[in-house]
């Protein structure tokens, strides 16, 4: 499997980001300047952290990703000019805006916002949806949601209160919630134009730790096919994050390394030998794949 530490690699092409569901009753007028007759509608997307993901290190790889690419984990949403990342507290504020200022060429389109507080704000409150603040049309928002009560969940209310704050016209706002459960993701789709869960994953050698981002099971970027990615990082020399960004179908390294083989046309016997694994083995781990996966590998 190639090592190679060229950052921000994929093989994958970019889906589009799904049409928004909700239309807005009115819309102000469009920002003096825009090129584009009409309203720049707003698009609103959601992460969800599992336990053990960086959300320091995911928040640092998206914004990479909106200002280079334009893509948010495989998706096409556009290059995204000026950014404005409200960390979710005051050490991860610090982290960040340390490796930003190591991050080259463009940093200087992204800023990185404390907490007007000195404890993690409630963005579940309207005090602390206040604290959110607004930016200008076209530009990018990312929030970070910090952990929750685990006795006081996100309901309904909450996300749709909290998706009206991020909300503006023109503006993509990405909100990166940390831990959630399994009920309130569920909600998550309902709110937003695109889900995305990110999950620890085994990485890749040559490489310190590793997350695996999907589309949320059930969605309509998950029905259609919308691939999983790997995201691999470290540290270099000088203290500044690499990543290695490709295309995934598994967390479990053995089976991705197993699928590439396969992939290559090379015999479950072949693979088995080459891996130290008989043939069972290698086809037990094919046969755990999604179906669209397996159906081409089995």
């Amino acid at each position: 499997m190639s090592t190679s530490n060229r950052p921000e690699s994929s093989a994958a092409m970019p889906a589009a980001l799904p049409q928004k569901k909700e239309i807005p009753a009115s819309s102000p007028t469009p920002p003096t300047g825009a090129n584009n007759t009409g309203t720049v509608p707003s698009r609103c997307c959601a992460v969800s952290l599992s336990s053990g993901v960086s959300c320091t290190l995911a928040i640092f790889g998206l914004a990479r990703d909106l200002h280079i690419h334009g893509t948010l984990y495989g998706l096409s949403i556009g290059t995204q000019n000026t950014i404005r990342i409200r960390a979710a507290d005051h050490a991860s504020t610090r982290d960040l805006k340390r490796h930003m200022q190591k991050f080259a060429d463009k940093e200087d389109g992204i800023t990185v916002l404390a907490p007007k507080t000195s404890t993690p704000p409630d963005y579940r409150s309207p005090e602390g949806r206040v604290l959110i603040g607004k930016v200008k049309p076209l530009e990018a928002l990312i929030v970070a949601v910090p952990p929750a009560h685990k006795k006081v969940r996100w309901s309904d209310t909450d996300l749709n209160a909290f998706k009206e704050a991020t909300e503006s016209e023109g503006v993509l706002s990405i909100a990166v919630f940390q831990a959630l459960s399994k009920d309130e993701e569920l909600l998550l789709p309902t709110y937003f134009d695109a889900v995305f869960t990110v999950t620890p994953c085994e990485p890749d050698e040559g490489f310190a730790s590793a997350h695996m981002a999907s589309p949320m099971a059930g969605s309509l970027l998950a029905a259609t096919g919308h691939q999983a990615l790997i995201e691999n990082i470290k540290l270099d020399a000088e203290g500044r994050i690499q990543r290695q960004c490709l295309p995934c179908v598994s967390a479990d390294k053995l089976t991705r390394e197993i699928y590439r083989l396969r992939k290559e046309s090379r015999s479950l016997e072949e693979i088995g030998k080459t891996l130290g694994f008989d043939k069972s083995t290698i086809s037990r781990r094919l046969s755990a794949l999604p179906y669209h996966l397996r159906t081409h590998c089995v």
